[in-house]
């Protein structure tokens, strides 16, 4: 029965989000969730509290706790940075063009 009930649910996800509208609130909601879970992961398995790597990183825990929270949106590169060193890790950004991506003219004024 679990297993049915999941595929309804899927096959709903799945409807919405044919909606372009949806679609990209949910990928924007997406990738912030993503954010957060990665940092407070990687703290994790560096065995460390975020008041630890407040302490490493010159700021305050509650200002880890943020930056870890999924509806947190307000990210800094050089914030995100510091606080993925002082947990051990590198930070990597990757841009990529979109489905919808129009080429500029270039040589054009």
């Amino acid at each position: 029965m679990k297993a049915n009930a999941l595929g309804k649910d899927k096959g709903w996800l799945n409807r919405k989000l044919t909606n372009s509208k949806f679609r990209k609130g949910f990928e924007e909601e997406l990738r912030k969730l993503a954010i957060g879970e990665q940092l407070a992961r990687l703290r994790q398995e560096a065995g460390l509290t975020q008041s630890q790597v407040a302490k490493r990183t010159g700021t305050t825990a509650s200002a880890i706790s943020r930056y870890e929270n999924a509806d947190y949106d307000r990210y800094e590169l050089r914030t995100l940075g510091k606080i993925v060193r002082a947990c051990g890790g590198r930070l990597e950004i990757s841009l990529a063009h979109g489905p919808n991506t129009h080429r500029a003219a270039l040589g054009r004024v």
